[in-house]
């Protein structure tokens, strides 16, 4: 069957001109007798004077499109019948309406197919979905189904010539990536096409075709960055920028050979090359991890904490080249010797750290405690590194025992001179309440369990903060406003944020947040909470 014949059945079959208003049966009669007898001119004159005395009733809307379309104006039916898709219709109608908004999209859209295809793209995909909206609500309508089905022919035809003619141009190309880039835009072409068209043959071959061509194309652009990354490689010792440049090259290269195997999976030259790449690479990234040990080793006496940040980083150097290459020796070697070298640098920063802070802890308990959480961070470090190191968790639990007491004085502390400034310096008090606070919920952490001190200390501080910080805006919002000149400059900015922020803001989830700002902090649990380095 035909195309035209089927779009033209359906529409007949919807063309039911519903006496909508009361009284006006011999005028819808006279319309449909005008489009019985081919007179859909006449049709249309009768529905738009009707429609005028009743503007707003749907049917006679739909009925004014329908003769629309018996005189081929499908643009002016289409309008009609998507303004009538937005509004609340009984579903009888609505029906109705997606079918013939699929058939006109389909009629507008056949003169282009030629002068305009990517117009008629357009236009075919909006029928496409009419009708697939349509067949939700009435899955078992066969003229619609072979109507949706000429439709995806039409359309996998249309992108199959697209695809042509942008294989075409692309040979026309000098440049690699222009040519990848249009080819690129052709295979998505034919794999909507396939879809589409899912029982042709054709299709599906000229896909696989466009991916081989693709691949070799990749793997053209693979071998010319790896080849200048090998500039670099052949140097003994190139300076930095030279071996990130190398680097940078053959991660392209390693993602280039990858997408050819994605599209060609037997392709050998890319399998080849990504496994050449990739131990390249982890060269590259153990040369680097090498050369970052050596700078930690040289700060670890005069700056261990720099030394360990260098070491971190070495670290990760060796564990991404192993990932590229798990058989490369040095990014073996390395990573060994580097997770020694920091176990070995945390526990004595953590050893130095709680000397430090028992040596204060008579003379600055605030500086004392710093030093001494400090110290848990480093000895929890070093068990996450090797969970068999004996040392570690004796000096975590010594210090566990330890300072939970002393947060919970120094919170106390905070505390009281916030109460003694508050008469003097309301800015003053709220810092030392911040201050009682943090160390009270610093107690929690380290102790989670029987530290009813810390829990009850931080809700009271709390309290505290909330009622000096009311008080502080009172005060601040008592003081002369600003000059009417700079409201002014400022009211665009604020009347732009606030309807910004109007059309971001989600209440109900601003709700969640709110219930969860106000609610109690959980329980700090050391196994669940501590902050590990990913080894």
């Amino acid at each position: 069957m035909k195309v035209r014949d089927v779009i033209g059945t359906v529409l007949l079959v919807g063309v039911v001109l519903a006496p909508s208003v009361r009284g006006a049966e011999p005028d819808l009669r006279s319309a449909r007798r005008a489009l019985d007898e081919n007179q859909p001119a006449q049709a249309l004159a009768v529905l738009r004077e009707l429609r005028a005395g009743n503007p707003g009733d749907p049917w006679l809307q739909y009925n004014e499109g329908v003769a629309a379309y018996a005189a081929r104006d499908f643009e002016r039916a289409d309008q009609l019948w998507q303004e009538l898709a937005t509004r609340e219709l009984p579903q009888k109608l609505r029906d109705r309406v997606w079918v013939q908004i699929g058939n006109a999209s389909f009629r507008r859209g056949e003169p282009l197919e030629n002068s305009d295809p990517q117009a008629a793209l357009q236009l075919w995909e909006q029928s496409r979905e009419s009708y697939r909206i349509y067949l939700v609500n009435k899955p078992k309508d066969q003229k619609v189904r072979h109507n949706l089905k000429v439709v995806e022919l039409r359309l996998a035809r249309l992108h199959a010539r697209l695809a042509a003619d942008l294989l075409k141009e692309a040979r026309k190309q000098s440049r690699l990536e222009n040519q990848i880039q249009l080819m690129q835009a052709a295979l998505d072409h034919q794999r909507t096409a396939e879809h589409l068209d899912p029982e042709n043959p054709e299709r599906r071959q000229e896909r696989q075709n466009t991916e081989k061509q693709l691949a070799e194309k990749f793997n053209q652009k693979a071998a010319k960055e790896e080849q200048r990354a090998d500039a670099t490689l052949e140097k003994s010792n190139p300076p930095p920028w030279e071996r990130q440049q190398a680097m940078k090259e053959l991660r392209k290269a390693l993602s280039d050979y990858q997408e050819a195997r994605s599209l060609d999976p037997e392709n050998q030259q890319a399998a080849q090359g990504e496994q050449r790449v990739q131990e390249k690479l982890a060269q590259l990234l153990a040369q680097e991890g090498r050369q970052l040990q050596q700078e930690a080793q040289q700060n670890a006496q005069r700056n261990p904490d720099e030394a360990i940040d260098k070491y971190e980083k070495a670290l990760e150097k060796y564990e991404e080249a192993l990932e590229l290459n798990r058989n490369n020796e040095m990014a073996q070697q390395g990573s060994e010797e580097v997770k020694q070298a920091l176990e070995n640098l945390h526990m004595e920063r953590g050893d130095q750290q709680a000397q430090e802070g028992e040596r204060q802890e008579s003379r600055n308990l605030a500086q004392a405690t710093q030093q001494m959480l400090s110290a848990l961070r480093h000895y929890q470090e070093a068990l996450e590194i090797n969970p068999e190191n004996t040392a570690a968790p004796r000096k975590i639990a010594a210090l566990q025992q330890k300072l939970p007491g002393l947060l919970n004085e120094l919170g106390e502390r905070e505390r009281q001179r916030s109460a003694q400034e508050e008469g003097k310096s309301l800015e003053n008090a709220i810092a030392h309440m911040e201050k009682a606070a943090t160390s009270f919920q610093r107690s929690q952490e380290v102790q989670p369990e029987n530290n009813e001190q810390a829990r009850i200390g931080e809700e009271q501080a709390r309290q505290e903060l909330a009622r000096m910080r009311q008080q502080l805006a009172a005060r601040n919002a008592q003081r002369p406003q600003q000059p009417e000149k700079n409201q002014h400059a400022n009211r665009d900015t604020q009347d732009s944020f606030w309807s910004l922020l109007h059309q971001v803001k989600d209440e109900d989830k601003q709700r969640e947040y709110e219930q969860a700002r106000r609610a109690p902090t959980e329980a700090y649990t050391p196994d669940q909470n501590r902050i590990f380095k990913n080894w």
